[in-house]
Parts: C-alpha cells; sequence; structure tokens
C-alpha cells in the first residue's frame, strides 16, 4: 500500500516515538491487517528499557493485536479478506523437531514479532497469515486482546499440572495474577491465596474470580494461616507473578518441600542470592514459562464458555498517540488493570457497533 501509517518505533532504552511510516503490503504468505485495537503489555516496559534481547533500534513495538484482514499475500487463502484475527507472535525455523511439533517457542531459531520483529502499534501491519486465528464472535475486541498473554498462562498451568485440591499462592496484581485464580479454580485447586498491593478494585475481582484468602502488602506469614499449608509447611504451588527478587525468592519460599514454583513475572531480568542449596534440598521444582502457541483454540473456547473472563479486567482505553508518554513515564501504581490501544476501532463504525465490547469511549 502507498499511503503511509501512525506507528510507535523504539529508539533505544527509553526512547519511544509516533512516527509516520510507509505502509506495508503483504508478501507471499501473508495478509494485510487493519489494526483496530492493541493491547499494551506489561513486557512492553522492559523492551523500551532495552533489557529484551533480540529488540533494535528503529523497531516498530507492539504484540496484542486486533485487526480486520484487508487483503491476502500470494499463496494465502485463509483467513478471508473481512475476518477479524489475533496474532500468535512466535516465528520459528519451521524444520527443527520442535517447530515439526507445534512448540515454535523453544525454537533456537525463532523471532517474535513486536520483540525481534516489528510489531503492530501501527495503522496497518503485513501479518504471517499462518500466525493468525479468526475471532469468533462471541469474544469482543477490547477482550480480545487479552487472548495472546491468557495463552501463556493457560501454558504456565499446564506445566504446574495441579492436582485436585491442592493448595496454591500467587504474588501479584496484575492481569496474569488474576487470570491464575481463575485458572487454578478450573482446574481443581483446593486453596486459592493470593498476595497483592492494596488496591481495592482489583483485590474485589481477587475475590470474584475465585480467591479464598487475599493478603496485602507483603505479609508472607499471614499466608499460611490455612490449615492444610500450616500442616505441609508451605504450599503445593506457589507463583511469582511480578518478578522482581523479593517476589521471585518468596514465591520459592512459600513452597513445601517437593513443591512447585512457577516463575512467571518479568519485572527485573536478573535477581541476586538464589537460594540453590535451599532449593536443592527442599526438593523444588521451578518452571519458567511464556509462549504457548498450541493453547489458542483452548484459550478461546474458555472465553467464549465463560469459564475465564478477560472483561472486567480491561481498565482504560487508550489512544495511539498517548502511548510514547505511557511508556517513557513513571509507571504509576494502582493505575488502569489492563490498557487497550484504540488504532483504528472507532473509525470502524460498523464493525466497532457489531462487536459487543467496544462501547467504551
Amino acid at each position: 500500500m502507498s499511503q503511509t501509517m501512525r506507528s510507535i518505533v523504539w529508539h533505544g532504552p527509553g526512547q519511544v516515538a509516533l512516527e509516520q511510516r510507509e505502509g506495508p503490503s503483504p508478501g507471499p504468505g501473508e495478509v494485510l491487517v487493519e489494526v483496530l485495537y492493541n493491547g499494551l503489555c506489561s513486557t512492553d516496559y522492559p523492551i523500551v528499557q532495552g533489557e529484551v534481547a533480540g529488540s533494535w533500534p528503529g523497531m516498530i513495538l507492539g504484540h496484542e493485536p486486533v485487526g480486520i484482514v484487508l487483503s491476502l499475500g500470494e499463496g494465502v487463502a485463509q483467513p478471508k479478506i473481512g475476518a477479524r484475527v489475533v496474532l500468535d507472535t512466535m516465528i520459528g525455523c519451521g524444520s527443527c523437531r520442535f517447530c515439526q511439533g507445534g512448540h515454535s517457542e523453544l525454537c533456537a531459531h525463532s523471532d517474535e514479532i513486536g520483540f525481534s520483529l516489528h510489531g503492530n502499534w501501527t495503522d496497518f501491519a503485513a501479518l504471517p497469515a499462518a500466525n493468525l486465528h479468526v475471532l469468533p464472535d462471541a469474544i469482543g475486541d477490547l477482550e480480545a486482546t487479552m487472548l495472546e498473554a491468557l495463552t501463556c498462562q493457560l501454558g504456565a498451568i499446564e506445566a504446574l499440572d495441579v492436582r485436585f485440591g491442592e493448595t496454591a499462592v500467587i504474588i501479584g496484581s496484575g492481569l496474569a495474577a488474576l487470570t491464575f485464580i481463575q485458572l487454578l479454580r478450573l482446574k481443581g485447586a483446593g486453596h486459592v491465596a493470593i498476595s497483592m498491593r492494596n488496591y481495592a478494585e482489583r483485590i474485589e475481582l481477587a475475590g470474584e474470580f475465585g480467591a479464598d484468602q487475599i493478603v496485602c502488602d507483603g505479609d508472607w506469614g499471614a499466608l499460611r494461616a490455612h490449615a492444610q499449608v500450616r500442616a505441609d509447611e508451605g504450599f503445593d504451588l506457589s507463583i511469582d507473578a511480578v518478578g522482581t527478587q523479593e517476589t521471585s525468592l518468596a514465591a520459592l519460599s512459600l513452597a513445601r518441600r517437593g513443591g512447585r514454583v512457577l516463575l512467571y513475572g518479568l519485572r527485573s531480568a536478573v535477581i541476586d542470592g538464589f537460594p540453590l542449596g535451599e532449593t536443592i534440598f527442599r526438593n523444588l521444582t521451578l518452571f519458567g514459562r511464556t509462549s504457548a502457541p498450541w493453547m489458542w483454540r483452548p484459550a478461546m473456547d474458555l472465553v467464549v464458555g465463560g469459564a475465564v473472563r478477560l472483561r472486567p479486567m480491561v481498565g482504560e482505553v487508550v489512544e495511539l498517540e498517548d502511548v510514547p508518554g505511557l511508556l517513557t513515564g513513571s509507571r504509576e501504581r494502582g493505575g488502569p488493570l489492563k490498557r487497550v490501544i484504540r488504532v483504528r476501532g472507532k473509525q470502524r463504525g460498523g464493525i466497532c457497533a457489531y462487536h459487543r465490547d467496544v462501547e467504551v469511549n
């Protein structure tokens, strides 16, 4: 396409700008997508600070788009023009044993859209057709921006192999922590506790989603009040959904002997003082998880069926022009839970009127 488009571009640590870029044309195997909405993810902040390997100055940011297919590149039959789609960001080599087995996230030669390849905080994007998933009508535009994150969280919970009646603790106050409550309940956890900041709206959601115990502001001792947790001297499952030194070490300390620990949050890329001896002698099993490309269909099915609720976690809809200031300013504590970026959504009156959750203006 010949017209220019708005793009959010990263130029190095702490440097983000709204720029005009030439609009893309779909190459072989690609489709041209008009981006309606896009998510602002917690991982975008470390990218902007230069803490994520593979990102490069001049790269367009963004990796949680919802859009409409406008045209097809050579060799593409699906998705059809006019389809509403979301994006799996992982691109593997396609030939290694991991890619062949459906686990492109393990490919040693993989790239990721919005992390090491141009993202889609843009008006238009040329995206690999094989990485697009057609949205069912029952999933609205705003909640669809959280589906990519939900696939990651589903993969993490699957790895933990939750058993009926187990005790679980989550550390975190964000989207991932609140989603983990819902998923642990679906998997049959017997007691779910969460340590979170004292944010009234998020505390209310944690209870609504099924948390049995809510403890605020790092009172780790209070988390052990449950009888089974006291008897076991820890939880069967411990999840750090924040990713700082304090929270990662706390997650390790809260697990019982033989417990499983999920390190999911990534606020800090490195921690000091890792308790190697304690981890070994207490027989802890540690999991690190990010992408889970095989979870797209389960993710959509769970949202359509109402088993996982994403819409209550949308906190604010912002404009594309607002994004540089949000990424380079100080991150406020207790701000909107999930920010969704309106790119071209309000310019497509018919589409927006049809999908049920775009009434936020």
